[in-house]
């Protein structure tokens, strides 16, 4: 159900990803989990519906839709499949920033390759030292300035979806000049840019088929591959967060809706219709309140960005964390509603359970993203400067 009233292209959007996750991704669903083999025809079948360039402007063959589209979408992959959905939301999150500011060769050369989706793109950006929790801060791993461009030497990055299998990555990393403050960089960096390797095989709790393996770069990045030279304000988190929220949102969701066709489907033992049971009812009827507040936050924010009137990131922010615990929630209620038969893994709440996790660890840690939402609520005072 949703509050906000959704354009008609808005939900043709989702309708249009609704029927390739009905045809495509859930079938495939159980057996990418069980085999961790990357979703390469799921991942085709997006392309084919215009999906992977849903966010790029139409001058470089994108649709130029919005955020709220962007996660109507994603959550409704995600109900089918996260995997999927995860290395989905990672492209249009690696491509963000040469979608909103890209130069002029860019443009011609390297955005339409990724907005028509003949290229996958994904994020290469946390450290290893980061352990998967981000406790460590923004990437610390240097790049050399040389002529015509940047030199790379033994970079680690801990977690990349689809490790080696991408054709480009959204690469960050630290640059610090000499007697000048060290500087954040961005780079779209296509796969044989640089020699790279990947230094371990993907074999994740959850999420098992998104192939999120340590990588080791060295090389050569030229100059044209730096994204947004001239410092144009790309407001970048709202993409990352919503679309990180989308994706726990609809692992909530697709699991809440398995776990109402169970109950609803079953017979007790003492000829009781499980959802007459007044415990289940309630139990049920906690977990679609807390799915329909988490959604509605979710969808806020994105309107609100779409409109050009939220403040900041804190939305967001507060979107992934409820997103995150409802996955955890929702996902923890099946596996105990659903009960020795779900544990034996007879019912499809297992893999769910599994992949809810991840969102208290990946990209942007729970943790991480509440304090920020605590550090914005009790903001310190600004020091004055006092004249030298």
């Amino acid at each position: 159900m949703a509050y906000i009233r959704l354009t008609d292209q808005q939900q043709r959007w989702q309708e249009r990803a609704a029927t390739i996750a009905a045809d495509v991704l859930a079938p495939a669903a159980a057996e990418a989990d069980r085999t961790a083999r990357f979703p390469r025809a799921q991942l085709d079948a997006l392309r084919d519906g215009g999906l992977l360039g849903l966010r790029g402007d139409a001058a470089h063959g994108g649709a130029g839709e919005g955020l709220l589209t962007t996660c109507l979408v994603t959550e409704t992959l995600a109900k089918a499949c996260p995997s999927t959905a995860l290395i989905y939301k990672m492209h249009l999150e690696s491509i963000e920033m040469i979608s909103r500011a890209p130069t002029a060769a860019q443009a011609a050369e390297v955005l339409p390759r990724l907005v028509s989706g003949e290229w996958l793109s994904t994020v290469a950006g946390s450290e290893a030292g980061h352990q998967g929790g981000a406790w460590a801060g923004g990437p610390k791993s240097t790049v050399e300035r040389v002529e015509g461009g940047y030199r790379v030497a033994n970079i680690r990055k801990s977690f990349v979806t689809g490790a080696g299998l991408a054709d480009a990555y959204f690469f960050m990393c630290r640059y610090e000049p000499e007697g000048a403050k060290p500087q954040q960089l961005m780079f779209q960096v296509l796969r044989d840019d640089l020699a790279w390797s990947v230094d371990e095989p993907w074999d994740g709790l959850g999420m098992r088929a998104n192939n999120s393996s340590p990588m080791t770069f060295n090389g050569f990045i030229p100059d044209a591959r730096l994204l947004n030279p001239d410092n144009q304000r790309v407001d970048l988190m709202p993409v990352v967060l919503g679309t990180y929220a989308a994706t726990y949102l609809g692992i909530a969701a697709g699991c809440y809706e398995h776990l109402h066709a169970h109950v609803a489907g079953t017979t007790l033992a003492d000829g009781r219709r499980m959802g007459d049971v007044e415990t289940v009812q309630a139990r049920m009827a906690t977990a679609r309140i807390e799915l329909e507040r988490s959604r509605a936050l979710l969808y806020a924010a994105c309107a609100a960005f779409d409109d050009g009137a939220h403040g900041g990131p804190q939305a967001f922010f507060e979107a992934k964390v409820a997103c995150d615990a409802v996955g955890t929630f929702i996902t923890q209620e099946a596996m105990t509603l659903g009960g020795g038969t779900a544990f034996a893994k007879r019912l499809p709440f297992e893999r769910y359970f599994r992949d809810a996790r991840a969102g208290m660890v990946m990209g942007i840690a729970h943790d991480i993203a509440l304090l920020n939402v605590g550090r914005m609520l009790f903001p310190k005072p600004k020091v004055e400067r006092t004249p030298a």
